[in-house]
């Protein structure tokens, strides 16, 4: 996405990339009453953030908090429209120079390094290692350093843009607290320094993969080890050495120790490929010479519980019988990555919508 240039230092933003930032902002999300009332007018709303970008006068806004309990509870901050459509900006300005420091074996938020090639290239990994170490960042975006963030995002944000970075960076936002300490620190540190990246957002998405990417180019060079899948946080490492793997743990936990982020204290471990190893929703599992993908119970619990809703949403005409076949469509094709013929059968089985409930 082009249309900002550079004249003297400023940030010169035309109507046509604002136009077409909000239009990709509001993909999916048209029925949004915020969404949808930026569209109803969209020239005028377009131009109100051309001018404000352009006078330097931009500033976010308050974003809405709100809990969500799946797949596990978390803090989201959910933006009002006008910042996701700068956001968006924002970041098909700079992640040009954010992807060319990417690792390969990174895969979250990247175009065509999707959850589904992720999982491929672990299960191949899985088939041809002995041993695999499955690695996870504590609390991640809630513990995210502002200062870490702002020294890697410098170098590849241009100078029009730095502001608006930074104003992302320490607007308010809804985060979870958390309290980490670190080599150097005095008592009030957790408390001094800015620190979390709200859930929800492009940006956050974004800077997170940037702020693990440290740890993919010590794990490739210098420890040699570039057999490994990094989705977000979730990290899997393979070898045939146990030894080597357990180096490279510790070596790990060092450089995050740079990065003012602390490893999961239960979630990272050393596995035998031939044990069941949890990662991006699937359970993968080295069966001789194959590996046997399988997707997580909680999974599809999940997928029930939303079904059963779902009915109670169709007796009363709330959804209609298209976004009822959408919806289990989306599932079917996230669970058929895994091998789970035998599942989806049994599963689409119990399912029976009608337009009354049976006495």
């Amino acid at each position: 996405m082009g249309g900002t240039a550079v004249e003297s230092g400023r940030l010169d933003v035309d109507l046509a990339s604002v136009l077409r930032a909000a239009h990709v902002a509001a993909r999916g999300k048209r029925r949004s009453p915020d969404v949808a009332a930026f569209l109803l007018d969209i020239e005028c709303h377009a131009l109100q953030l051309v001018r404000e970008l352009r006078a330097g006068t931009w500033r976010p806004s308050a974003p809405r908090g709100f809990f969500i309990r799946e797949p596990k509870l978390r803090l989201i901050s959910a933006l009002p429209f006008r910042d996701r459509v700068v956001q968006h900006l924002l970041i098909a300005a700079t992640l040009p120079a954010i992807e060319r420091s990417f690792a390969p074996q990174s895969y979250a938020c990247r175009k065509g390094y999707g959850t589904h090639r992720c999982l491929r290239v672990a299960a191949e990994l899985m088939r041809r290692h002995r041993y695999v170490l499955r690695l996870d960042v504590a609390k991640f975006f809630p513990s995210v350093d502002h200062a870490v963030v702002r020294r890697l995002l410098h170098p590849r944000t241009p100078s029009p843009w730095w502001p608006v970075t930074e104003r992302i960076i320490d607007a308010p936002a809804h985060v979870e607290p958390t309290r980490f300490y670190f080599p150097g620190d005095d008592l009030f540190a957790p408390l001094t320094r800015p620190h979390g990246l709200p859930i929800g957002n492009l940006c956050s998405q974004i800077w997170a993969n940037l702020v693990l990417t440290p740890v993919d180019h010590l794990l490739a060079s210098p420890l040699g080890l570039g057999t490994f899948v990094r989705y977000c946080d979730d990290l899997l490492v393979f070898d045939d050495d146990a030894g080597r793997l357990i180096a490279a743990w510790e070596a790990v936990v060092r450089r995050c120790e740079t990065l003012r982020l602390r490893l999961h204290p239960t979630k990272c471990r050393l596995h035998r490929t031939s044990e069941r190893v949890a990662f991006v929703g699937f359970v993968l599992q080295r069966r001789g010479d194959a590996v046997r993908v399988a997707l997580k119970t909680e999974n599809v619990r999940r997928f029930r519980r939303r079904m059963g809703t779902l009915q109670a949403l169709y007796v009363v005409g709330a959804v209609d019988i298209d976004e009822v076949a959408s919806r289990i469509r989306a599932w079917l094709a996230h669970a058929r990555h895994g091998h789970t013929r035998a599942l989806c059968e049994r599963v689409l089985g119990e399912l029976a919508f009608s337009h009354s409930f049976e006495p």
